[in-house]
């Protein structure tokens, strides 16, 4: 089994006629907002292998590797994935943030200088006031002490409360629907695919040896297929003039072919799928998009394109429709999915 159209057919490609597999989530569907159905939990039980993306993907993957009873393959298991753009944009607000109080600390303190010389005469007076307090602070201790018993017995009320509290957040916790910190849409990246065209040769090498020769030489013959595709994308995208080379897209999933095909990422509509559009981050889209003079924005096909719709409407813009995670009739491979992403944003 495997979660997806786009890892069922790199499963295919390496496997051939020694495998029979099929994905959970059907073409022209999306994993995030897919449901699982009793018999998909069915299916995976019985499958001698499960393969997932993994790296926090969907829900539906974590259901099926909860309900495997064979063997479970995580393709990003050992990727090296790039963090989401908003991870890395909250750690340079951190870093900026520490520059700028450094920066008020340094003028505080000359500022604190001759404040201090002038409590040195005020800190001599009230030492006579602080020993006559003594007394005061002697009397409080016994009551201090009183209070204790009684803090002791509310810890373990609390304690029982915060276990219960705990399992009570994680159960209406809607994270587990949306993405980790890292980037899981691996295929949108060649040399990440490969790795996990390797992955599935090894795997499915250690659970039938005999097929080894075979899984071994067409995980060769696709890696050489992959290699060539990706040079063909990059010199159909070499040539995009400026206002070309930007992307609008309705959800974060672009980012690998972005960074490979020297293209931006000016924006999205929704971090996740499972998101509600931000009037505020469709405000900065559409000026963004206007003071650049971009003439494309990005619709996905197993999503709604209204709000992108709309963004076109408010900027004059032509919406182009490019594949994010499914495979589909006219592109029923992984080689032909991302051609088709090259054609939309090329041609």
């Amino acid at each position: 089994m495997a979660s997806t159209t786009i890892v069922e057919d790199l499963v295919k490609q390496v496997g051939g006629d020694r495998v029979s597999v099929t994905s959970i989530v059907p073409l022209n569907s999306d994993v995030h907002t897919y449901h699982l159905s009793p018999s998909d939990i069915g299916k995976a039980s019985e499958a001698d292998l499960v393969v997932i993306v993994g790296a926090e993907l969907s829900v539906v993957e974590e259901d099926l590797a909860d309900s495997a009873k064979g063997t479970v393959l995580e393709l990003t298991h050992d990727m090296d994935l790039r963090p989401f753009p908003e991870a890395m944009a909250h750690a340079d607000e951190h870093d900026h943030g520490h520059e700028e109080d450094e920066h008020e600390h340094e003028e505080d303190e000359h500022e604190h200088e001759e404040d201090e010389h002038e409590h040195e005469e005020d800190e001599h007076e009230h030492e006579e006031d602080e020993h006559e307090h003594e007394e005061d602070e002697h009397e409080h201790e016994e009551d201090e002490h009183e209070h204790e018993e009684d803090e002791h017995e509310h810890e373990e009320d609390e304690h029982e409360e915060d276990e219960h509290g705990h399992e009570d957040e994680h159960e209406g916790d809607d994270h587990g629907h949306a993405h980790g910190e890292f980037d899981p849409h691996f295929w949108m990246d060649i040399d990440l695919t490969i790795q996990a065209v390797e992955a599935i040769r090894d795997e499915l090498s250690r659970l039938d040896p005999d097929g080894t020769d075979h899984y071994a030489e067409r995980a060769e013959t696709f890696i050489a297929e992959l290699r060539e595709l990706d040079d063909d994308i990059r010199e159909q995208l070499a040539g995009l003039p400026a206002e070309r080379r930007y992307l609008v897209t309705f959800h974060d999933a672009y980012g690998y072919f972005a960074d490979r095909y020297g293209l931006t990422i000016l924006g999205f509509v929704v971090e996740g799928p499972e998101e509600e559009p931000s009037a505020a981050a469709i405000t900065e889209l559409v000026e963004s998009i206007e003071e650049l003079g971009i003439p494309y924005i990005f619709s996905e096909p197993q999503f709604s394109a209204r709000v992108i719709e709309q963004i076109a409407r408010d900027t004059g813009t032509t919406v182009r429709t490019i594949p994010s995670g499914a495979l589909a009739e006219e592109y029923p491979t992984y080689v032909e999915f991302l051609r088709a992403i090259a054609n939309g944003i090329a041609e």
